[in-house]
């Protein structure tokens, strides 16, 4: 048989060097030269990174002169003793210190890009320099400026804008997905006094965006609306622990500040009263005898999400007693249960969440059939029908802009289930129902305490059990319901509006005009 020539036999692939990121995690090295960014600029050379080849990259850069180069310590500690050889003696290396230099910043540059996953928290603060760094300072306006990324008409967005402006500040809204590369323009225009964003939107993962605001040290907050632990799984870098943060859970504040956030406040929901002042745009006289649930089966993609979780059987049937005695196998709970799961970096967390999300599915199923003997409308998504009891009235989904306030009005009840992702949390239904003048029935929560405890009494229940008592109670002394209603809207509307939400996040940020 033939042995096969040279050009029949398989190539073998270049073997590339590897490199411990700053997570700890594992990456190899591409020494192409698309793999180098070039950013326009003066005379010279600024080499942000030198790559896994010196000498491959000093042939790209030929005669041009003077050439600068600024390495990651860490990047620099893992190479070979070749690589050091490689690199020509004409440059200068330089420290981060040296990028204050005027020169060095006009000039046109070389970054290898594989650097941002390698180790961002280095080389974001670099990349900030390099675009701001030979800005004017700015100018002191008579009204100051926030920047609040987000997509239109997004829950929150129009009261926070609202109470914002009352506090007198310009809200400038902008897209929920800046890239880099647009948000650098965008501060080149104009800097902003104030960032503030939910869920971190406007920030990327690596934490490009946030290191050009903090280069020009406008002031960043982060309000995490929900499981802050879910949002950081999506981050590449560091740089959420130097954002102000704000929860709507208080369980969280320790956690993350022992995760290396420097400032964790609580901030719960709140109301905007103007918008759920009932308009009667929407009538339905059956809702005045019908209990009314509104909400989703599930948070959107989450199957994505929790691709890959599993269930311990063991720990499920565990849960499952518990929610027959009105306990709440919450996202705390599975935190112990997986002690050894770190809540940071990377997306093992979602393992923890994934469980305390199925529960959650349980612990509302449960409440909702419940309900369903009593008279039990629904506005969801189609996926609760193979789950509801058959006399359950199931309608689409309203919108939170729409006729939601008329229909929480004119309901008997609505029904509030919290989600068990946020072991102290609330949800927006514990603030607007009573702002639109209807009541209110709610699983308890330790979230619940910030609100007067003897009218939660009156409000709350643990299990599927006392529901029914609670609701035969309420409906026999309607003259004590009416006054109930009253006094829950007014301490509403006197604690708990957005209005007052911005008031702390502007006190803790000292920024009141």
């Amino acid at each position: 048989m033939p042995r096969p020539s040279r050009m029949d036999r398989p190539k073998k692939r270049p073997v590339r060097l590897q490199i411990t990121n700053q997570f700890g995690q594992r990456q190899s090295l591409d020494n192409a030269l698309e793999q180098y960014l070039t950013i326009p600029g003066a005379k010279g050379v600024l080499l942000l990174g030198l790559g896994p080849s010196p000498a491959a990259l000093a042939a790209a850069v030929g005669g041009q002169s003077p050439v600068d180069y600024l390495e990651s310590p860490d990047f620099a500690r893992q190479m070979p003793t070749s690589w050091l050889q490689e690199i020509p003696a004409h440059w200068r290396k330089i420290s981060t210190e040296d990028l204050r230099e005027p020169e060095l910043l006009q000039r046109k540059a070389l970054f290898y890009r594989p650097n941002l996953r390698l180790f961002p928290d280095f080389w974001t603060p670099v990349l900030a320099a390099k675009s701001l760094g030979t800005l004017p300072a700015s100018q002191v306006a008579d009204e100051k400026t926030l920047w609040m990324p987000a997509p239109q008409k997004r829950l929150l967005v129009n009261e926070l804008s609202g109470a914002f402006a009352k506090a007198g500040m310009h809200v400038h809204a902008l897209p929920q997905d800046l890239p880099p590369t647009v948000f650098l323009k965008q501060l080149q225009a104009h800097r902003p006094d104030f960032f503030f964003c939910i869920n971190f939107q406007g920030l990327d993962p690596f934490g490009q965006n946030f290191a050009a605001l903090n280069h020009l040290e406008v002031p960043v907050a982060v309000w995490c609306v929900d499981n802050p632990f879910h949002l950081l799984s999506a981050l590449k870098s560091t740089f959420w622990q130097q954002c102000m943060l704000f929860v709507t859970d208080d369980w969280f504040i320790n956690p993350l500040l022992s995760h290396g956030a420097r400032r964790v406040c609580h901030l719960p929901l709140a109301t905007d009263p103007d918008h759920f002042q009932p308009h009667k745009a929407f009538h339905d006289d059956e809702l005045a005898q019908k209990i009314v649930f509104v909400g989703r089966s599930s948070f959107p993609d989450k199957n994505n999400f929790f691709a890959g979780c599993r269930l311990s059987r063991d720990n499920m049937a565990q849960a499952a007693e518990m929610m027959a005695q009105g306990l709440r196998p919450d996202f705390a709970w599975w935190r112990l249960r997986y002690e050894q799961t770190p809540l940071w970096p990377a997306q093992s967390v979602r393992q923890i969440g994934f469980a305390a999300e199925q529960c959650n599915l349980a612990w509302r199923t449960a409440h909702l059939a419940a309900a369903a003997e009593m008279g039990l409308t629904v506005f969801g998504d189609p996926d609760w029908r193979e789950r509801l009891p058959a006399n359950v009235e199931l309608r689409p989904p309203v919108d939170y802009y729409g006729p939601l306030g008329d229909i929480y009005s004119q309901a008997r009840f609505t029904l509030n289930l919290t989600s068990l992702l946020l072991p102290h949390g609330l949800t927006q239904r514990h603030f607007d129902v009573w702002a639109a003048g209807g009541f209110l029935l709610t699983d308890n929560t330790p979230g619940l305490r910030i609100f007067d405890q003897e009218l939660v009494h009156e409000i709350a229940f643990a299990k599927p059990e006392e529901f029914r008592p609670l609701v035969q109670r309420l409906d026999a002394d309607p003259i004590s319901a009416a006054e109930l209603r009253q006094a829950w809207q007014k301490h509403i509307l006197a604690k708990h509006t957005y209005d007052h939400r911005v008031s702390t996040l502007l006190d803790a940020l000292d920024l009141k005009p």
